[in-house]
């Protein structure tokens, strides 16, 4: 969470898949899990996914687990039962644990994350080394600016030697970052995709709001995991002792959220804001970024990982390594087809006693 107000855009060493941000087009309509236009289909001589062209599918990941915690990773489509909005639907695809997954390592180099960046660094490489011979990573990092250091690869020296180049930063991109990640580096037809994203989560500078990385994240179908930094105390005794000040953007997001009747807001100038009320403003900013974290988790199928000590990195990491390597993807098209902009809510039963599922809560239907 930093002070700086000047966005820009940086384009990644090894792509040239990133635009401007003025230059890109923000999210306006709703739509499915998967782009029209886009449909899975079992191949199966070589047990992989094809695209073939139909339009509507919602697909979505699920990981199955028994009361003791342990994955159930040998279920079939015939162990699955999906409803939209109460009513049963057909599954039409089905990838089984062993489908290649696409993830992201999504990194916050900005200054408050600027102490325990050698060991984020290390434990990403640790993710690096862990990491199924099938998948592959991307790298990611964002303060000021969102850099895409390494695009997608099963080699694991270029994915290291990427995670030792994230620079130290100023700012915090963070829907910047989900929105560029979902857009731009995972918008192609994997079957199952995921972001890791390490930050405390409270945007300072992002041309880009929540909603719009939410459904970003949703219309591609990814996965987001979130290792949750407190930087909370470091950040409101900065602001006290006005090291710190806080950005216009974060001062809008306040208003907006609490104080939509204080004029003071409406310059966009932290300077009319003593030490003690920028720190007031910045809980109120901290408790925000957790509720939305937990709603794109929630939304998307993933978890949020309070981290309360760097110490607990790997141990973290390696945690969602597993589960990544328990996810099942499913899909299917709705019998539902108005495109009514609508959420649907989602829910999947196994027929496993005891078992418990896990998946996202929903969808937003096409608005077109």
């Amino acid at each position: 969470m930093g002070a700086d107000t000047q966005v820009t855009r940086k384009w990644g060493p090894l792509s040239l898949k990133w635009f401007t941000l003025i230059a890109l087009i923000a999210v306006t309509g709703s739509v499915s899990a998967r782009g029209d236009g886009e449909r899975w289909s079992q191949n199966s001589e070589q047990g992989g996914a094809t695209l073939e062209l139909r339009s509507d599918l919602v697909s979505f990941t699920v990981s199955v687990s028994l009361p003791g915690g342990k994955a159930l990773t040998t279920l079939t489509a015939d162990n699955f039962t999906v409803y939209e909005n109460g009513q049963r639907q057909k599954i039409s695809y089905f990838a089984t644990v062993e489908t290649p997954v696409d993830i992201v390592l999504v990194i916050d180099d900005s200054g408050s994350m600027r102490n325990n960046l050698s060991m984020v660094k290390r434990a990403a490489e640790q993710f690096v080394d862990r990491m199924r011979s099938q998948d592959r990573a991307a790298v990611v990092a964002f303060g000021r600016q969102v850099e895409l250091l390494a695009d997608l690869t099963h080699d694991r020296a270029t994915l290291k030697s990427a995670i030792r180049r994230i620079p130290r930063g100023t700012g915090t991109a963070f829907y910047d970052a989900l929105y560029l990640v979902a857009q731009e580096v995972l918008n192609g037809p994997t079957a199952r995709k995921a972001v890791i994203v390490l930050s405390d989560g409270v945007d300072s500078i992002s041309y880009y709001h929540f909603e719009q990385a939410s459904r970003a994240l949703e219309q591609n179908g990814i996965v987001a995991y979130f290792i949750e930094v407190d930087t909370q105390e470091y950040m409101i005794q900065g602001l006290k002792k006005e090291r710190f000040i806080l950005s216009p953007s974060q001062l809008a997001k306040y208003e907006r959220a609490f104080h939509p009747e204080d004029p003071r807001f409406s310059f966009g100038d932290p300077r009319l804001f003593t030490g003690e009320e920028s720190a007031q403003i910045a809980l109120g900013l901290y408790q925000l970024a957790r509720r939305e974290l937990r709603r794109l988790a929630e939304r998307t199928g993933g978890k949020v990982f309070p981290l309360t000590s760097f110490a607990q990195l790997k141990s973290i990491y390696a945690q969602i390594g597993m589960e990544l390597g328990t996810l099942y993807s499913i899909g299917y098209y709705p019998t539902n087809t108005k495109h009514d902009g609508t959420w649907r809510s989602l829910r999947v039963e196994v027929n496993i006693p005891g078992a418990k599922v896990h998946a996202r809560s929903g969808y937003w239907a096409p608005s077109q």
